[in-house]
């Protein structure tokens, strides 16, 4: 059987186009409120859309005639795009003005999403979340570019920041729980629900998001550099996949591996030479891009999987319905909600190693209670707790990490820098996921050719998979405890500003 791995200048807010009286009679706090919660709104779209497709599986299926490869690329096939293109959507943000790369991001992801509403075979539909991923490397970047500049004032923007990452991790487990429900009714449902959502926030961002072109002179563009680094991207992250729902031993993932390596290498050389390179290197020398950067990666590499396994495990060994696994996950929203108002105190308290260390904790629990959970497990002694630790432990994380990742970003590398943390999503999980469902899946093909009984079997396999996330907690750990300050008041990361 097939184990499927898925699927943030300094400028205060500019005039709207609106009405000299709407603007007037408007505070720059509500505006500022406005735009969060604009570019919030575009953010979660990206994030449902990269885990809701997990439990329409089966119906997929059935449906179109998808055959298990397919399925596997409904969902890969957006996290290689929305990773790959990420680094150059970034650049266009820093090049062009924001709100129009967020607009086309923004139209590219609505027509994706009715197309695949539509489609009635596998080719339509994965050219429709092929745009999808297209247009959330653009949208992305472009939205935390945008919370960035219009939140200059450190604390203001550690608010907004924490929001932002709140909105991350309710997003991955609200893609379950309204992919569940929506199932139940018409998948289709939840691919159309984003054009009249999609519609209603391009009016919006027209509105309310201020145009910020950039002034002076347009930088040369960096056609090498967006060659070498966009394919570079897309090999990578294109070969983890492959890799992951083929095995590490296919020629295709290991050749596709190593061109990755090449492109990137001669990206890097391309990119210290440049007059106005697509990712300056400087900014990979900032002490908070690297420890933002690194953290998001293994950040990633904990939600992801853990998003993808245990829906796995609640269909296939507690055989729960896809609105039952919905309904499952709500306690992980609930979680998130409950405790995001209180992270940004926490960081200015004690500094972003106390929140970030002990969400780690949290996730650490969640692998120890899933590496011992029995084919017939009780929800409210083991899925209860196991969602209620996932979500305040992402959270934590998730707040943080952004807050330490952006400190030093300006008008002129924002977009860039988000970019860089956004994409470090994509292709931390895509490792991740790429891991976990080999161990997973070799170690059921392992124990179902001895004979073990099918329920043992994959109950045995999915404790495999939690168990190899360990990994990923202890290096989560060691950042937290080497990397953040974990001084009130001080500087988010330990060393000294670039």
């Amino acid at each position: 059987m097939s184990i499927d791995a898925h699927d943030m200048a300094r400028t205060g807010p500019a005039p709207a186009p609106a009405s000299p009286t709407r603007q007037a009679a408007v505070p720059t706090a509500v505006k500022r409120g406005l735009i969060l919660f604009l570019v919030a709104s575009a953010q979660l779209m990206c994030v449902l859309d990269a885990t809701i497709a997990n439990v329409m599986l089966p119906e997929l299926r059935g449906d179109i005639g998808l055959s298990t490869a397919g399925l596997q690329w409904v969902m890969n096939i957006y996290v290689v795009l929305f990773g790959g293109l990420m680094l150059l959507g970034g650049r266009l943000t820093d090049v062009f003005a924001r709100r129009n790369v967020l607009a086309v991001g923004l139209v590219l992801f609505v027509i994706g999403s009715l197309l695949a509403a539509a489609a009635d075979t596998g080719g339509v539909l994965l050219t429709g979340r092929a745009l999808q991923g297209i247009g959330a490397a653009g949208l992305s970047p472009a939205a935390l570019s945008i919370l960035v500049t219009t939140y200059p004032e450190p604390d203001q923007r550690a608010k907004a920041l924490g929001i932002w990452g709140t909105v991350m991790g309710i997003g991955a487990s609200l893609g379950t729980l309204l992919g569940g429900a929506i199932t139940e009714i018409d998948w289709r449902l939840a691919f159309l629900i984003n054009v009249p959502i999609g519609a209603a926030l391009l009016a919006a961002i027209f509105v309310w998001i201020p145009r910020s072109a950039p002034t002076g002179p347009r930088p040369p563009a960096d056609i090498a550099g967006g060659l070498f680094g966009t394919l570079g991207l897309l090999s990578l992250v294109f070969g983890i996949v492959k890799a992951g729902t083929d095995g590490w031993d296919d020629s295709i993932a290991l050749g596709t591996l190593a061109a990755a390596v090449v492109l990137l290498v001669v990206f890097v050389r391309v990119e210290s030479t440049a007059k106005a390179p697509l990712l300056p290197l400087s900014l990979l020398r900032r002490k908070s891009v690297a420890t933002g950067t690194t953290a998001q990666l293994i950040a990633a590499g904990l939600m992801l999987p853990s998003f993808f396994l245990l829906p796995q495990y609640m269909q296939m060994v507690l055989h729960y319905s896809p609105l039952e696994v919905g309904f499952a996950y709500i306690p992980t929203s609930l979680a998130m909600l409950g405790v995001s108002g209180a992270v940004p105190s926490l960081i200015a308290k004690y500094g972003p190693r106390v929140p970030y260390v002990t969400g780690t904790l949290m996730l650490a629990g969640v692998l120890v209670l899933m590496t011992n959970a029995p084919s017939d497990a009780n929800y409210w002694s083991v899925l209860l707790p196991v969602t209620a630790l996932l979500g305040v432990g992402l959270v934590l994380c998730l707040m943080t990490i952004p807050v330490v990742g952006t400190r030093d970003a300006t008008e002129r590398d924002a977009g860039t820098t988000s970019a860089v943390l956004n994409a470090s999503t994509e292709i931390g999980g895509a490792l991740a996921l790429a891991v976990t469902a080999t161990v997973v899946g070799s170690h059921l093909a392992h124990l179902t050719a001895h004979g073990t009984p099918t329920v043992t079997a994959l109950t045995e396999s999915f404790h495999r998979g939690f168990l190899v996330l360990s990994v990923w907690v202890a290096l989560n750990l060691a950042i937290g405890l080497f990397a953040f300050d974990g001084r009130p008041g001080k500087d988010p990361v330990t060393a000294p500003r670039s």
